[in-house]
């Protein structure tokens, strides 16, 4: 899940092995859901197994009560399940996924100190080829955000190597969400844009402390998205499909390390 960033934590300050598990946790989590997402599996059912196994596996939901300060209602449900058209935040619901979908799993959990946060796109059967290829720059789009990680550079260089890949692909990115840091709080300033932020320029990604980036991506030209009456869902505002992956990253003196192993 993006927005809300905190700027102040409520917990006590994360212990960097707590983070690492956590990032385990819902990269699990995720590729079971992967596994389930099949033509006639119900939205609610994958939630409610969802919720089991974060459970099972030591950890405790995040989003489900979430009330970011911008929302109504408090998020209903385990996950973020966003269909096709869906960008983010979708509540799940008693939903029937149907051949040639593409869903939009979003998973945040707490596990002792640390937190964890993650996405994955994932097609319901066969797929058509402008989703394929769709999925395919996704996660490339991703991996060149996380390339360009290393201490000491500027965090808008994770938005410009993703706005560059993006350009030369005719994909567009969702500027209305962000990627953040994350630690004893699911959302932590500063965000990590994944385009190019002037703001950006100034702070620099420092050793040790852990990222989520996550790009949402599209058909270029169809950037523009609405909120359903729920107050949560954000789609894209003309029924073209969006693609999110999202990877928790630490910052490491020469680079970067992949915590999550879901993608």
């Amino acid at each position: 899940m993006s927005k809300e960033p905190q700027p102040k934590a409520k917990n006590p300050p994360a212990k960097l092995d707590d983070i690492r598990d956590a990032a385990k946790i819902v990269s699990i989590v995720l590729l079971e859901l992967k596994e389930l997402t099949v033509p006639g599996a119900q939205l609610d059912l994958l939630d409610e197994y969802a919720n089991k196994r974060i459970k099972e596996l030591g950890a405790q939901p995040v989003l489900l009560g979430y009330h970011p300060t911008w929302a109504k209602d408090p998020f209903p449900a385990t996950m973020c399940a966003s269909v096709d058209y869906e960008v983010a935040h979708g509540i799940p619901g008693r939903r029937e996924l149907r051949e040639g979908m593409i869903i939009k799993y979003d998973l945040a959990v707490r596990y002792k100190t640390g937190c964890g946060d993650a996405a994955l796109t994932v097609a319901v059967g066969q797929v058509d080829n402008f989703k394929q290829r769709l999925m395919r720059y996704g996660q490339e789009a991703l991996m060149e955000g996380v390339k360009a990680i290393k201490a000491g550079v500027p965090v808008s260089a994770i938005g410009k190597a993703i706005e560059h890949y993006c350009l030369l692909k005719n994909m567009e990115i969702i500027k209305d969400f962000a990627g953040h840091h994350i630690g004893e709080e699911i959302h932590m300033t500063p965000n990590v844009s994944s385009f190019h932020v002037k703001e950006e320029d100034e702070v620099l990604l420092q050793e040790g402390k852990v990222i989520c980036i996550e790009p949402f991506i599209t058909r270029i030209g169809y950037g523009r998205i609405g909120i359903a009456d729920d107050g949560w869902t954000a789609y894209q505002l003309r029924g073209q499909p969006v693609v999110q992956f999202e990877h928790m990253v630490l910052i490491t003196k020469e680079g970067f390390e992949i915590l999550t192993n879901h993608i």
